[in-house]
């Protein structure tokens, strides 16, 4: 046991809302589907693979991620491996840093919220 939930192995399936800004309320601007799976023997890293569909707005299409989250990191790199539409061919990175709520003090490990800077060239 890891004490997150999360044993070696673990898959999780993701269909999260993505938003322009954290707060609740604010626009949302897509979706993010894929996979996340427990990928070290204390939980602490994550496989993720997702796709984040854009819907409406300035931009259409979708981008593909794939790489290691580092739970309780403030900072973890996933590759950016292509996308679709405005997107195809896309490459480059994303940096995902956990978000901690209003209110609450420390995370347990178990991040709901991050914030995804992506820097591409397509």
């Amino acid at each position: 046991p890891d004490g997150l939930g999360l044993g070696f192995g673990t898959i999780t399936v993701i269909d999260d809302i993505l938003t322009s800004q954290p707060e609740l309320g604010s626009q949302i601007v897509g979706k993010a589907q894929g996979v996340y799976v427990a990928s070290s023997a204390d939980g602490s890293r994550q496989m993720m693979v997702f796709t984040a569909l854009f819907e409406g707005g300035e931009y259409g299409d979708s981008l593909n991620f794939y790489g290691l989250y580092k739970i309780g990191s403030t900072m973890s790199r996933l590759s950016v491996i292509g996308g679709t539409g405005k997107f195809k061919n896309a490459r480059g990175f994303a940096e995902l840093r956990p978000l901690i709520p209003p209110g609450q003090i420390a995370t347990d490990g178990a991040e709901t919220l991050l914030r995804i800077s992506v820097h591409l060239t397509y």
